[in-house]
């Protein structure tokens, strides 16, 4: 390949979280605490309720605290907005352990999710779900939208989060390929070289394969990792091959450029022609005055990985209630609120409920912004988003996640870099995975 443009600046239905997986994080969390909640006043105004999430106020949460204070009249709720960041978090951990006035909350995370839920931070919802006919879902286990042990119930996934593949249409229609309404992998993978040029990528990265073959808790085996399945080294020695041959990004440049961080620009600006995303990206496409562009973007869904049909997206944005809140009664009625007759409030900030209560031309225009037709093939984020209803996750089993994304992705790094055998990195993968599991499991 010549040079390239430069870019810019299995389930199981049970969790499985042991207190000691997140003591020293949590000892970490307290010992450090912010001055901001530090200097806060801990005691409860027993007259007003208390939300922090990541979302900020004028995307949505504002409205649907003002509609849930309109049909609740003598109640008062405040919503406080942090950055979903590392230090966005820390600030919300310090708050909880530290006693500052916070009932409901949310968890954006896994490794966040594990550590409030295992080190008793989160309420039981369990009795709430199974009080109200309506959150039935939530205790689906084939296709989980809750994080449970057992019977108890301790964060519920207010948001659907699809993964999709964006399409370059101008540089699809010059390859005189078409766009797919459902497709494997071999036929995905042929797209990708056939789009691959001397000056562009076919794509950014490939999609997480391991997640679409086998669902939920996919690093988990009943008796510790499940990096042995042959799905997780078929993936590195894919990409690694990929890498080699131009076709996907070099990891080299990911890595030294955080390329990871800002994949709009490389997109936008034409370096690879399919991009798989999630719709929270599409901000970025509808907005002429800091990212023009002269092409329409098309949506295709996940390729299928030998039959199995796993989006790879998550339902995710967790809504928990702080188990020390007195409030416990109230807490629940407004997360029942935000479930059911807040969630069209949620729409202008793109995000799809959970529970599919929202019309779906509604959260289209939300999710797609003014002027769709303009920057969007509209017609193929409605079959994709909507009518293809994606095949979603939650995992339940968070063992030593942390832990465990950190030898991932230090193994993924060098593999991909061309500097470990895809072989080696799994190995090192599931030998660090399996110890760590094994041990958090013993307490």
């Amino acid at each position: 390949m010549q040079s390239r443009p430069t870019p810019p600046p299995r389930h199981r239905p049970h969790t499985s979280i042991s207190r000691r997986s997140f003591a020293g994080l949590a000892g970490a969390t307290a010992a450090t605490a912010l001055a901001g909640c530090a200097s806060q006043d801990t005691s409860r105004d027993l007259d007003t309720l208390q939300v922090w999430g990541g979302v900020p106020p004028e995307n949505g949460p504002q409205a649907l605290v003002d509609h849930f204070m309109e049909e609740h009249p003598d109640q008062k709720v405040v919503y406080t907005r942090f950055v979903n960041d590392d230090r966005g978090n820390l600030k919300v951990n310090t708050a909880l352990q530290g006693g500052v006035d916070i009932d409901v909350f949310f968890t954006y995370d896994s490794s966040s999710l594990a550590m409030r839920s295992s080190s008793g931070m989160a309420a039981d919802l369990g009795d709430l779900v199974r009080s109200t006919p309506e959150l039935e879902p939530f205790l689906d286990t084939a296709e989980p939208k809750a994080l449970f042990d057992g019977d108890t119930v301790t964060a519920l996934a207010t948001t659907k989060e699809p993964n999709v593949l964006l399409f370059n249409e101008s540089m699809r229609e010059e390859a005189g390929l078409e766009l797919p309404d459902a497709w494997d992998l071999e036929e995905y993978l042929a797209a990708v070289r056939a789009l691959t040029t001397e000056d562009r990528y076919g794509t950014y990265k490939l999609p997480d394969l391991p997640r679409i073959e086998l669902g939920p808790n996919y690093w988990y085996a009943d008796d510790g990792s499940n990096f042995e399945d042959p799905a997780f080294r078929h993936h590195f020695e894919l990409s690694a091959q990929m890498i080699r041959d131009g076709q996907i990004f070099p990891w080299s440049q990911v890595l030294a450029r955080q390329i990871e961080a800002y994949q709009q620009n490389n997109f936008i600006a034409g370096d690879f022609a399919i991009w798989g995303t999630a719709p929270f990206s599409l901000r970025f496409l509808n907005d002429s005055e800091q990212y023009p562009h002269d092409f329409l973007t098309a949506c295709a869904p996940m390729p299928t990985v030998d039959g199995a049909d796993w989006n790879s997206g998550v339902y995710g944005n967790h809504i928990q209630i702080n188990a020390k809140s007195p409030k416990q009664e109230l807490a629940q009625e407004f997360v029942k609120f935000w479930l059911l007759d807040g969630a069209a409030d949620m729409a202008p900030g793109g995000k799809i409920p959970t529970l599919d209560n929202v019309d779906h031309e509604i959260l289209l225009e939300a999710i797609l912004g003014e002027g769709m037709e303009t920057y969007f093939d509209v017609e193929s984020f409605r079959r994709t988003l909507f009518e293809n209803d994606p095949k979603l996750l939650a995992d339940t089993d968070l063992t030593a996640v942390a832990e465990i994304t950190q030898v991932y992705e230090q193994q993924r790094d060098v593999c991909w870099l061309l500097e470990r055998s895809p072989e080696r990195a799994i190995d090192t993968i599931h030998a660090d995975a399996d110890a760590l599991i094994q041990r958090f499991r013993e307490d």
